[in-house]
């Protein structure tokens, strides 16, 4: 949202923001600090926060020079930043909240007047531990549609702690001093009182435990008692076919809950652009996601940052124990889907987040001026990936270890229309650099010579490898490639259990997603009312 077009807010988005502020129940100060240079950053930061303040009484707007004595006393050394009930709160946005910050931006201000909050129970229980202050900071970019998530843990612990916690969201884009200081070049990235906690969003419980250890957290136990949560289906997983499993059997009048331990959307909400899901021509991955969550909202409950962590099976009930409460239904719905698939070459592991992704919408912005990356894979992802960046103005080539494109012909001749050069017949066989990656070993798979070649990002997208523990947890029947194997009516191997979606292999759509989460909803309610096993016997 630039100065223009924040003049220009659209009457149905004044409409939205006017009913999220209905919400607010305390009155907000916000303080906007921007230095003595106009640019469309301070421009920007300014003119949303004026548009927020004329659409509700609640939220009161001031506005100060980087050198007053407001900025002195706040400690503000940077320009832009937003401040949200200062004398209240620490939560300070650092940057202009343009894209998908708008959205946290928006969301702290809701948090803030009300205090609420998107943690459970169960992490706030531990924050309430905390005994020394902490200095959260989240590092984002406008395109991160991981961020605001992350963004939003770290100021719900404002909020809960508002004397020990400070959250500040900073725009890496317009702080890139910051990059050099943590490597950072992947986001959202998190950094505790100095300390790097490192990338990506955490789910409620690990990032209240990284909050109070100052260190990494891979998985908290699953509590020794709680809430015990009687249901018919429980399904595992929020992509596309776990909201549709979700919408279908709700229809059906089965009781259930979508349980997501990261967030939620699977691949689809770091896919730029959908040009192939029936009903829109093109659409935002992010924009097609929040469609599908919001109306499965209207037939299930969705968790987020819930991971199940032990499934055991007694008279035909399954009781599942999670990081939050114990779930005993009926049936279960898999709908894990497939993460992406490493290289396995020297230097991928050791430079991820620092010159190494898997998700252009997520880093690409920190390319976007013309540094030069590369693209590895040869289908509809990697070619997607690679139109993406350059759009952005990154200087991207695409390479492959073939000669030819899997892609559809409609991405093929976009990257032929832009002429996005393509290493044929090439692999990389090592990323090398200092602190984050500065060059590759390339080699030709005709003539096997060996080249390198310098650039600061790699982009893999050679294909997704199935996220199956829960299958095996189940101990459900796999091919060989790991996938569940399921039948035409997506039951698998273990009766009331079915799977959808990625996790199954196949042809990996939204659309095929969306079709096999319907079907096993369906199955799953027939065989509930009537069991085809019982009929066989």
């Amino acid at each position: 949202m630039d100065k223009q077009a924040s003049k220009e807010f659209p009457e149905e988005m004044k409409k939205v923001l006017r009913d999220t502020f209905k919400q607010l129940r305390d009155k907000v100060l916000i303080e906007v600090f921007t230095g003595k240079e106009s640019t469309r950053y301070t421009e920007a930061a300014t003119e949303i926060i004026k548009v927020f303040s004329e659409l509700t009484e609640e939220i009161e707007p001031k506005f100060y020079a980087l050198d007053s004595a407001e900025a002195k006393q706040r400690g503000i050394t940077r320009s832009p930043a937003i401040l949200i009930s200062p004398d209240k709160y620490r939560i300070r946005y650092i940057g202009a909240p343009l894209g998908e910050e708008a959205r946290t931006l928006i969301m702290a201000i809701v948090i803030a007047s009300t205090s609420g909050s998107i943690l459970s129970d169960a992490a706030l229980g531990r924050l309430f531990e905390l005994k020394d202050p902490r200095r959260i900071q989240v590092f984002v970019t406008p395109t991160c549609p991981y961020c605001p998530q992350q963004a939003l843990n770290a100021i719900s612990a404002a909020v809960a702690l508002p004397g020990l916690i400070t959250a500040e969201t900073i725009e890496m884009y317009e702080n890139r001093d910051f990059i050099d200081k943590y490597h950072i070049v992947t986001v959202p990235f998190t950094v505790i009182n100095e300390v790097p906690i490192g990338a990506g969003v955490r789910p409620g419980e690990l990032f209240a435990e990284e909050v109070l250890t100052l260190a990494p957290a891979d998985r908290v136990s699953a509590p020794l008692s709680g809430d015990i949560v009687e249901l018919d289906m429980v399904i595992i997983g929020g992509g596309p076919a776990g909201l549709t499993a979700g919408l279908y059997a709700g229809r059906s009048g089965l009781k259930n809950v979508v349980l997501e331990k990261a967030t939620v959307g699977g691949q689809v909400l770091i896919t730029p652009v959908v040009e192939n899901y029936p009903g829109f021509s093109r659409i935002a991955g992010k924009a097609l996601v929040d469609i599908m969550y919001q109306q499965a909202l209207q037939y299930t409950r969705i968790s987020e940052g819930e991971d199940v962590i032990d499934i055991k099976k007694s008279d035909d009930i399954f009781e599942l124990k999670t990081n939050r409460r114990t779930y005993r239904a009926k049936g279960i719905i898999i709908a894990t889907g497939a993460g992406h698939r490493e290289l396995k070459i020297p230097g991928e592991r050791t430079f991820y987040g620092r010159g190494v992704s898997y998700c252009a919408t997520c880093d690409g912005y920190f390319f976007k001026d013309g540094r030069k990356v590369v693209v590895v894979g040869g289908g509809n992802t990697a070619v997607t990936e690679a139109l993406y960046l350059h759009s952005i103005g990154a200087d991207v080539s695409l390479v492959h270890r073939k000669d030819t494109l899997r892609a559809e012909a409609f991405l093929r001749k976009s990257l032929e229309d832009r002429n996005v050069p393509v290493l044929w017949n090439s692999v990389i066989k090592e990323i090398n650099g200092d602190d984050t990656v500065n060059r590759i070993k390339l080699q030709n798979l005709k003539d096997k010579s060996i080249k390198e070649a310098d650039v600061e990002g790699v982009f893999i997208a050679v294909g997704y490898t199935p996220n199956n523990d829960i299958a095996k947890m189940l101990g459900l029947k796999l091919d060989r490639g790991g996938y569940i194997k399921a039948d035409g009516k997506q039951r698998t191997s273990v009766r009331m259990v079915y799977a959808a979606g990625d996790v199954t292999g196949g042809i990996k759509q939204i659309a095929t997603a969306v079709g096999q989460g319907a079907v096993a909803a369906i199955t799953a309610f027939e065989d509930l009312e009537s069991p085809y096993w019982k009929k066989k016997e």
